[in-house]
């Protein structure tokens, strides 16, 4: 009889002990946490390292007659801005920015004619704020536009303050207004957007 309750007793005890080592293989060991967070990580940096492109269509402002393309490429954290436009005034300086809101879910817009406040015909600086927001990024340096032509690449990091891209445009400025060269009035306005977006069109 004792060898019998010892026996019950030793296999009790073997599946308690089988019981608890199962409870264990079900909990999240911290090595496997670890391993988890570090795929996390390794995903978000390789999402992060994708190149991505964005194009904005520059239209004229102010009856500037200035037109032209902009193209942005995003590597990681850094951005390359190429800028293509015609029919700028030749050779004075044109002041050239990434404008946008520092709230990320509002988009900057290019000025709609009704931006003219004044009456005055010209769209101004700070008539155009309210629309395209403050300066986030200057694009020095600034081109003087040789036969009214400017053809612009610059590489920089892109900061937090600039993303998403796509919720901002650029702003070209300078243009003569009654005999007088204003350097920052606004001659033209592109709104960025991702370039499979535009192809989706």
């Amino acid at each position: 009889m004792k060898n019998f309750l010892r026996s019950a007793a030793s296999a009790v005890a073997i599946c308690s002990l089988f019981a608890f080592s199962a409870c264990e293989s079900e909990e999240i060991s911290p090595d496997a946490s670890l391993n988890a967070q570090a795929s996390q990580d390794a995903h978000r940096n390789k999402s992060f390292n994708l190149s991505k492109t964005y194009t904005a269509d520059i239209m004229a402002l102010n009856g500037s007659g200035v037109m032209g393309t902009a193209t942005l490429t995003l590597e990681g954290d850094m951005v390359t801005v190429h800028i293509m436009a015609s029919g700028l005034e030749p050779n004075q300086l044109h002041p050239q920015h990434i404008h946008g809101f520092m709230d990320s879910n509002k988009n900057a817009v290019c000025p709609p004619p009704s931006a003219d406040t004044d009456g005055d015909g010209l769209i101004e600086l700070g008539e155009g704020a309210p629309f395209y927001g403050p300066i986030l990024q200057p694009l020095t340096p600034f081109p003087t536009a040789p036969n009214g032509t400017i053809n612009y690449t610059r590489t920089f990091e892109v900061t937090a303050d600039m993303l998403p891209l796509q919720n901002n445009v650029i702003v070209l400025h300078g243009m003569t207004v009654n005999g007088q060269y204003w350097a920052t009035l606004p001659v033209a306005c592109g709104e960025i957007k991702p370039a499979n977006m535009k192809k989706m069109k």
